[in-house]
């Protein structure tokens, strides 16, 4: 097999196991990787493996064969912002430090977490060209970014109404709508009428639709059923619109000069979310009940918002240390019982307040 310039890229030249002649393209003017591709297509010819394809192949047949993945246009998107990296790219001579450099970009670019997202599908993709026959292992050796779950960014009473009134009329009602039923962006711009029953007071989200792969039920309050009569007529399927048009991002312009206007930082769509989990917990919902609430898969997802979940214990707080007489003085000379400090008053919205 030889290896030679054919204006500014590399070919390479080999007879297959037929004994035909074959010249190929390496798809690259680097010659460290021409190289690296001529050494992969001998140990192939060897192997007796499939020609490689480029990344261009790869993300097709992986969007070909995945139709029945819940979470598929995010696959998409991610291809979308990877594709001007390694486009027209051979797929396996892409390295793991060519990966390392596109992931700390993305983290750069947003954060830690969503960068692991796309490495994670960067290793899937390559984990599954070793069953198509391209490669007898992955280049990908990189880990993910070390990360905290106890990220919980919600908004508070006042910073909630100040968004609110910031936000155009038809994102406004989808954000309170969020807040009150804790449904995530996708099943609120995806909200069609056949999923509404404004009589038993319930709307539903479609096993294929919902994260956790499972049917989920939300009760409707009174607000929540007034925003949807609010949007009645408005479109024969969907039920948020905006000039008679289905909403398909809510993450949008209008929505993040509304958080500037606001004066809120770090602040996420999907923290609606977040806002709701935690407004029910600082208000004593059973943290079993929130999970059913919100449609969480295990108790566990729930239990980071259990350090705000005080009023549901209060009734247990010992007020006596049991058969030890109390004593009349601290031990700075005041009396028990008498403070010279004020703590501040905190005004949290209470059921009745998220309802209207």
């Amino acid at each position: 097999m030889s290896m030679y310039l054919r204006g500014s890229v590399y070919w390479i030249e080999f007879r297959d196991p037929d004994g035909n002649r074959v010249r190929e393209s390496t798809g690259t003017s680097d010659r460290e990787k021409a190289k690296s591709y001529h050494d992969l297509r001998q140990h192939q010819l060897t192997e007796g493996r499939e020609k490689p394809g480029t990344w261009d192949d790869a993300v097709e047949r992986w969007l070909r064969e995945r139709t029945d993945k819940r979470s598929l246009d995010r696959d998409e998107s991610m291809i979308r912002w990877l594709h001007p990296h390694f486009r027209r790219r051979i797929f396996a001579t892409i390295t793991d430090d060519e990966v390392r450099h596109v992931v700390e970009l993305k983290k750069q670019e947003t954060t830690a977490s969503n960068a692991n997202h796309y490495l994670k599908f960067i290793r899937a993709l390559f984990n599954r060209s070793i069953e198509w026959k391209w490669l007898a292992s992955s280049p990908v050796k990189m880990k993910p970014y070390r990360t905290s779950d106890k990220r919980i960014r919600f908004l508070s009473e006042a910073e909630l109404a100040r968004l609110l009134t910031e936000l155009p009329h038809h994102l406004r009602m989808m954000a309170e709508f969020s807040v009150l039923t804790g449904l995530r962006m996708s099943n609120v711009t995806g909200l069609k009428w056949d999923r509404v029953d404004l009589s038993r007071r319930i709307t539903w989200v479609d096993s294929t639709e919902y994260k956790s792969g499972r049917n989920h039920g939300i009760p409707l309050g009174q607000r929540a059923i007034e925003i949807l009569l609010g949007e009645q007529g408005c479109h024969p399927t969907y039920v948020f619109t905006y000039r008679g048009y289905p909403v398909q991002n809510a993450n949008n312009t209008a929505w993040r000069s509304a958080l500037s206007r606001a004066g809120i930082t770090d602040f996420r769509w999907h923290d609606l979310r977040h806002t709701f989990a935690s407004y029910h917990a600082l208000n004593g919902t059973p943290l079993l009940t929130l999970k059913a609430l919100g449609g969480w898969q295990s108790l566990s997802m729930v239990n980071r918002y259990a350090h705000l979940a005080t009023e549901g214990t209060r009734q247990y707080v010992l007020e006596h240390v049991p058969g030890v007489p109390p004593t009349a003085v601290g031990a700075c000379g005041n009396s028990v019982g008498e403070s010279t400090h004020t703590p501040p008053t905190v005004s949290l919205p209470t059921r009745s307040e998220q309802r209207s």
